[in-house]
């Protein structure tokens, strides 16, 4: 096989598609444990096939093969117990400094997308393998993280939170349907989903901080996206209001337009995790 094919497993979970505590002391913030399990993440090399599979698997498209993937999550079984047990604490502050502006760093999102998307993997060895009890907590504490990871994030986290919760509905699907998941199992799965709110995420906070960001760029662009950002956060709460912010949006200097996300686009994503949690919290009842 062509050895230049292969790249690192952590480059293609990345590449795949906490309310703020100021007060809370370091050892309650479950953001620096979730620092610590990014660090123990074990990389892989895998090729261009094994990727795609991969990507499938976490859309719930293919079947998950244990025999391909079971040495990858054993060894990462430690970096995604420490992120379980994060999960239990009630705070999560990543220490974003939003007064950076376009510099505010996201590298915790990206390292959150690789472990999310690693403890799906894991819950689908678990189950694979019988374990039913330990799977239904650790899809749990994927919903946990995956709300954590949105939480005082701007608009890249929340989307890299929504993609992370599709991927655990989809194995929690899995398991539903192969019976895998049932009784007191079922119920804290039950739990995890309720506790995310109807949409799943808050995304009119998020399309607060994005926008926000942007306006620091020059005065001239601080001017357009203020008008752009009410606007914004009305259609994120009535999309019937979508004309109306696109209309403010085409009223802008092009320059400036084109640093406002595509509202369709964002508000089809808010509805498809609106309508995943719908479904999801009826399917575990």
């Amino acid at each position: 096989m062509n050895l230049h094919r292969f790249v690192p497993i952590l480059i293609v979970l990345t590449a795949l598609t906490c309310s703020a505590q100021r007060n809370t002391s370091a050892s309650d913030n479950a953001a620096l444990r979730y620092w610590a399990a990014f660090a123990q993440i074990q990389d892989s090399p895998i090729t261009d096939a094994e990727a795609k599979s991969i990507s499938a698997i976490l859309d719930g498209t293919a079947p998950y093969g244990d025999s391909q993937y079971k040495d990858l999550v054993e060894k990462n079984a430690p970096a995604l117990q420490m992120m379980a047990r994060a999960t239990k604490l009630p705070n999560c502050d990543w220490g974003l400094d939003y007064a950076m502006g376009p510099d505010t760093p996201q590298e915790y999102a990206r390292k959150a997308l690789v472990l999310g998307r690693l403890n799906v993997l894991y819950s689908l060895h678990l189950l694979s393998n019988g374990d039913k009890d330990r799977a239904a907590s650790t899809l749990a504490a994927g919903v946990r993280f995956s709300h954590d990871v949105a939480n005082g994030g701007s608009l890249f986290a929340t989307l890299v939170a929504k993609s992370l919760l599709i991927a655990h509905f989809n194995a929690m699907e899995f398991g539903l349907r192969m019976g895998g998941i049932s009784g007191i199992e079922r119920s804290g799965l039950q739990r995890a989903v309720a506790n995310l709110g109807p949409d799943g995420l808050d995304w009119r906070r998020a399309m607060q901080r994005e926008l926000g960001i942007s306006e620091q760029l020059e005065p001239q662009a601080a001017s357009a996206l203020a008008r752009i950002a009410p606007a914004y956060t009305r259609a994120l709460g009535d999309p019937a209001t979508l004309p109306d912010l696109q209309r403010t949006i085409a009223n802008v200097p092009p320059q400036w337009a084109n640093l406002v996300p595509n509202p369709v686009r964002v508000l089809q994503a808010k509805q498809g995790l609106s309508d995943k949690v719908r479904e999801m919290r009826s399917r575990l009842q």
